[in-house]
């Protein structure tokens, strides 16, 4: 096992940690000699690293700073009820901010989208302690083994870090932000009536075309130069940016149900120029001056604090490096009780691009261009629209009636919101200067 795996786990240990101690260090590796890289990977820490070679001795563990599992889950990954029992085992056996990493290789499973199913298990998991406290994994990131994806071709090699937290009781139907996407707007058969309308492997207006337009807005980009896409959904715009013009792409998304179709399809094609985490921007820690680009297509709009977005999107850009963003903004009309229902259920947190505009000056960005493409929008939204009533057919030999019907009226709902100027489509491209 190459040494660069559990130094990758080591890298989101020293990110997480943030100064704690991680004396206490516990590695359950079926295989001895690969549990061993651990004890090599830690030494810089001088941690404590205790190797297990069973799942059976997880039971003994407390209080454990770092937990980390190594391909130790392949026997009980499609149990659901022993993946139960492993977590609350795992929980219980790390120390309340402990972190928990969890590496599984997938490449052999039958159902090559099992990332998506296993966020889910993780993430929404909860058990009480011996205190009587809610406990459970924080995600911080789901991200591709490196050594796998660039010296084997596997893309559905994974990491999933997490931090055991105490979370307030609560009854709520979805657990977390990420759990309530991937169960409302970003269901599987959302995602996939989404990329009927959109086109193949997109989710956002237009499709193919206008997202090649939009990027060629960046300017002259350069082959071998690195992109941030927040937001990146099924992955077609980040294999875009590398196929048309050889950029490296970072794509991240907090829908586990949107990348494991991303992933899927990536491992199928084998460009490494091209990797993919299923995280929070608000939360995954990018290195600082490290990207020439970021971008991100109607995607913010699910972010509530726009301010931190631009703060961080602002220090991982490299100075000269640009940020070119379209959202989902609201106009400047009166808004209806029909579009305040629609944002809420939505989970929007909108801006007028005047707003926009001031955040990014405040942040520090120069060479601001915003620009309202709302009557762009309308066209699209009439053009899919008709797309699909002239080939309802077609639609309905893949989907019910009710995700046609939803389709319809959320289109039709839309350009009723943008004759209020209540939706707005906006576009915002900037640059971080140069020090001076």
């Amino acid at each position: 096992m190459s040494l660069s795996i559990p130094r990758q786990a080591v890298y989101y240990v020293k990110k997480v940690s943030e100064g704690r101690n991680v004396s206490n260090v516990q590695v359950v590796s079926p295989c001895e000699k690969q549990g061993q890289t651990f004890v090599t990977a830690f030494e810089p820490l001088s941690s404590n690293v205790t190797v297990h070679n069973s799942l059976e001795q997880l039971s003994t563990i407390r209080n454990a700073d770092v937990l980390i599992f190594n391909n130790a889950l392949s026997k009980i990954v499609n149990n659901a009820d022993l993946l139960t029992d492993f977590l609350k085992n795992a929980t219980n056996a790390s120390a309340i901010g402990g972190i928990v990493i969890i590496r599984e290789d997938l490449k052999n499973v039958a159902d090559k989208r099992q990332v998506a199913r296993l966020t889910d298990y993780f993430d929404v998991f909860r058990t009480n302690d011996s205190d009587g406290n809610n406990t459970g994994l924080d995600l911080y990131t789901v991200d591709q083994i490196e050594n796998s994806t660039y010296v084997e071709q596997n893309f559905l090699d994974f990491i999933f870090v997490f931090r055991k937290k105490v979370f307030a009781p609560s009854t709520d139907a979805t657990v977390t932000f990420r759990d309530f996407l991937d169960k409302t707007q970003y269901t599987s058969t959302g995602i996939d009536a989404y990329e009927w309308m959109f086109g193949v492997n997109f989710i956002s207006p237009g499709g193919y075309n206008e997202n090649l337009k939009i990027i060629k807005r960046f300017g002259d980009l350069k082959p071998g130069q690195t992109m941030l896409d927040i937001g990146v959904g099924i992955g077609g715009g980040a294999r875009q940016v590398a196929d048309e013009f050889g950029v490296h792409v970072h794509g991240i998304d907090l829908s586990s149900n949107m990348l494991a179709i991303a992933l899927e399809r990536l491992h199928e094609q084998k460009d490494s120029r091209v990797k993919y985490s299923i995280t929070d921007a608000l939360v995954y820690q990018f290195e600082e001056n490290s990207f020439d680009y970021v971008f991100s297509r109607d995607c913010i709009q699910h972010i509530p604090d726009t301010e931190k977005l631009f703060s961080r999107i602002y220090k991982t850009l490299k100075p000269g490096g640009k940020v070119l963003i379209t959202m989902y903004g609201k106009g400047y009309g009166e808004q209806s009780d029909k579009f305040k229902t629609y944002v809420a259920q939505r989970a929007y947190f909108l801006k007028n691009l005047k707003e926009i505009g001031e955040i990014a000056e405040k942040t520090g960005f120069i060479n601001i261009e915003t620009e309202n493409m709302t009557p762009r929008f309308k066209e699209i939204l009439l053009e899919e629209r008709s797309h699909l009533e002239q080939n309802e057919e077609e639609f309905l030999s893949k989907f019910q009636a009710r995700e046609r019907d939803s389709l319809k009226s959320g289109w039709t709902d839309k350009l009723g919101y943008i004759e209020k100027d209540n939706h707005n489509w906006n576009f915002f491209l900037a640059q971080k200067p140069f020090p001076k």
